[in-house]
């Protein structure tokens, strides 16, 4: 057996010593391995949505059959009565009056465009009298928030109500800024 010089030895060592300082500061290649992730912010992953849905129809805190129940159909627009809703903010485009949307008999329900009533709970079917493009979007999940699970077996995805984010009287609210998009390592998008 021919016997190694020492200096191959000392190469090793010395190539060994060499490469490690390189990878430690990443001399080849300087590029992101990752990218820093930003934090979320709470308002990303918090399940409540902006407004809270009523359970019953309520103005004031007050159930809107304490003071409606039993009387003649209102005529005209309550706001111009001057009497309890005057101060109510109305600015929902066009639609300037309250039975627009309220129901004249029945103070529990929203009135459909022939008279019909429509149930609190079924409020997406009263905004989609005017908004039936933005209500197709919310039937198939791209307008409105989802929770829930996609996963059909641990229940399935739920999508909260118009009134859950607008308010019925004023719709408009400022923009909400979007989560991030998901991460995506830049070295594994240059292979492909």
């Amino acid at each position: 057996m021919t016997p190694v010089p020492r200096w191959v030895g000392g190469a090793c060592v010395g190539t060994f010593l060499v490469l490690a300082g390189v990878f430690a500061v990443d001399l080849i290649g300087k590029g992101p391995g990752l990218d820093e992730l930003p934090p979320l912010k709470p308002e990303h992953y918090d399940p409540a949505t902006v407004r809270k849905v009523p359970s019953a129809m309520m103005f004031d805190g007050a159930p809107c059959s304490s003071c409606h129940e039993g009387l003649e159909p209102n005529t005209g627009n309550p706001k111009e009565r001057g009497v309890f809703h005057e101060a109510k903010k109305l600015q929902h485009g066009r639609n300037q009056h309250c039975f627009n949307c309220h129901h004249r008999a029945d103070p529990t329900h929203f009135a459909d465009f022939d008279g019909a009533p429509i149930k609190l709970a079924d409020v997406q079917l009263l905004c989609a009298k005017c908004h039936g493009t933005t209500f197709r979007d919310w039937k198939n999940g791209s307008h409105g928030r989802r929770t829930g699970h996609w996963d059909l077996a641990k229940g399935g995805p739920r999508t909260t109500v118009c009134i859950a984010c607008h308010d019925p009287h004023w719709p408009v609210f400022k923009a909400i800024e979007a989560a991030p998009g998901p991460h995506v390592n830049p070295r594994a998008r240059e292979r492909s």
